[in-house]
C-alpha cells in the first residue's frame, strides 16, 4: 500500500477515537495554545513531512502512520493536568490509557509512547534518532511553534509555567532557535520544505527580537508605547480573562494601537482563521 493509502487508513481507523478521547480527557481545561486544534495541526504537519520524505519513509517500515497519528493527537494531552516541561511523561501515561480502552498493545505502540514522553526535549537533536515516530512528531510539533500562531502559543504556555513577562522573550528566542536548528538538521536536504518553514520561523524570531529590544527601553513591562510589548499585553488580557483568541477584536475597542501593532494583530487573527 502506498503512503497516502496508509495515511487514509490510519485516519479512518483512529481519528474519531482520538478526537473523542482527547475531548473527554481535556475536559474544561483552558489552554488554547495546546488544545485539540494544536494537535490537529501537528498531525497535518506530520502528514506534510511524511509526504516530503515519502521515498525515505517508503523504504523504512518503522514509520507507521497508525503510530504517528496517535502520537500527534496525544503528545500534549498531559497539559490538561500539568503544563510544565515534564508533561510528556503524563501524556505517555494517558496514551497507555487510550491504548487500553481500545484493546491495543503497548508493545505495538512502543515507539509512540517513547516519542510522546520525549518529544519536548529541545536540547537533544532528533536528526539522528532511531525512533522515526519521535523524529516526525518532534519536527511537526516544532513547526506549529512558528508563525503568528507561534507568537501566541509560546507566550501562553510560558505564562502558564510562571515565567515573568520580562524574561519570556529571551526564553522563547532561545527555545525557538533550538527547534529551528534541529528541524534544519533533520530535513536539510528538502530545500523547499526548509524554505517554506524558514519564513514562518522568521515571523516568530523577528517579533520576539523586536519585543526584547522595545521592552528593554521601558521602565516596566506594563508600560505602553511599543508595538510588540503592546501585542503581548493584549494577549495577557485574553489569557487572564480566559477569553478565546478570536475575541481580540473586543480588546481592540478598549486600546489605542498604532498601525504596526494593528498589522500584527490582524495578521494573528488571519493566521488563526487559516488554521
Amino acid at each position: 500500500m502506498n503512503l497516502s493509502g496508509s495515511v487514509y487508513n490510519a485516519e479512518k481507523k483512529y481519528l474519531n477515537l482520538l478526537e473523542d478521547f482527547f475531548a473527554r480527557t481535556w475536559g474544561e481545561t483552558v489552554l488554547w495554545s495546546h488544545d485539540i486544534d494544536h494537535h490537529r495541526r501537528v498531525w497535518q504537519f506530520a502528514r506534510e513531512l511524511l509526504a516530503t520524505v515519502s521515498g525515505f519513509s517508503a523504504s523504512n517500515p518503522q514509520i507507521s502512520p497508525e503510530q504517528l497519528i496517535v502520537a500527534c493527537y496525544l503528545h500534549d494531552l498531559g497539559m490538561s493536568a500539568d503544563p510544565g516541561a515534564d508533561h510528556g511523561i503524563l501524556s505517555s501515561h494517558l496514551c497507555k490509557r487510550f491504548l487500553d480502552e481500545n484493546n491495543l498493545s503497548e508493545s505495538q505502540f512502543a515507539e509512540t509512547l517513547s516519542a510522546i514522553e520525549n518529544h519536548d526535549n529541545k536540547e537533544i537533536p532528533y536528526a539522528s534518532s532511531q525512533n522515526q515516530i519521535l523524529k516526525i512528531l518532534t519536527a511537526a510539533d516544532d513547526l506549529d511553534a512558528f508563525g503568528f500562531i507561534g507568537i501566541y502559543r509560546y507566550y501562553e504556555v510560558y505564562l502558564a509555567r510562571g515565567v515573568p513577562p520580562c524574561e519570556i522573550g529571551h526564553m522563547i528566542s532561545r527555545n525557538a532557535g533550538l527547534r529551528f536548528t534541529n528541524f534544519k538538521a533533520a530535513f536539510g536536504p528538502f530545500r523547499e520544505l526548509i524554505s517554506r518553514h524558514t519564513e514562518r520561523y522568521l515571523i516568530l524570531d523577528e517579533f520576539y527580537k523586536l519585543y526584547n529590544t522595545q521592552l528593554s527601553e521601558r521602565n516596566n513591562v506594563s508600560e505602553t508605547g511599543g508595538d510588540f510589548p503592546d501585542v503581548l499585553n493584549l494577549f495577557s488580557e485574553i489569557i487572564a480573562g480566559k477569553r478565546t483568541a478570536d475575541e481580540i477584536s473586543y480588546f481592540k475597542t478598549k486600546h489605542q494601537y498604532n498601525s504596526l501593532t494593528d498589522w500584527y494583530i490582524s495578521g494573528f487573527i488571519s493566521a488563526l482563521r487559516d488554521n
